[in-house]
């Protein structure tokens, strides 16, 4: 019985640790580019506030962005007490955009995770123009 009780209250703290009263929502900044290259696909790096643990928020972020049609991977570099983190996320830019991740993101925990500022690679064949 002293297990369960231990264990409940462990999981409890654990997630109470990862809420509260998050950044405050600001405009997200979007820069994109355009690279040559034999692969298409789209690659975008938010920087996201507002993740204090891996095991909580890191997981919660990244299981939410794989859960977005389009998406190929997700991989988030997580420093504890850094007040902004690194979510990479490689897409298919035929299927989703940048602005729905952010969204998906921001939409956790109404805005606990603010993505402050975006940049999008988009990688593929060179398009010219007559």
């Amino acid at each position: 019985m002293r297990i369960a009780l231990s264990c409940s209250v462990l999981a409890t703290t654990m997630l109470l640790s990862c809420e509260g009263n998050g950044p405050q929502m600001a405009p997200t900044v979007f820069e994109e580019s355009h690279v040559e290259g034999t692969v298409e696909k789209a690659v975008a790096e938010m920087m996201v506030q507002g993740m204090m643990c891996e095991i909580g928020c890191v997981s919660k972020v990244r299981k939410e962005l794989l859960e977005v049609p389009g998406v190929a991977s997700a991989s988030i570099e997580f420093e504890k007490d850094r007040a902004v983190n690194v979510a990479k996320v490689e897409y298919d830019a035929d299927v989703v955009d940048a602005r729905a991740l952010v969204a998906k993101v921001t939409a956790i925990g109404d805005g606990m995770y603010p993505v402050e500022k975006v940049a999008v690679t988009h990688y593929g064949a060179a398009k010219f123009t007559p």
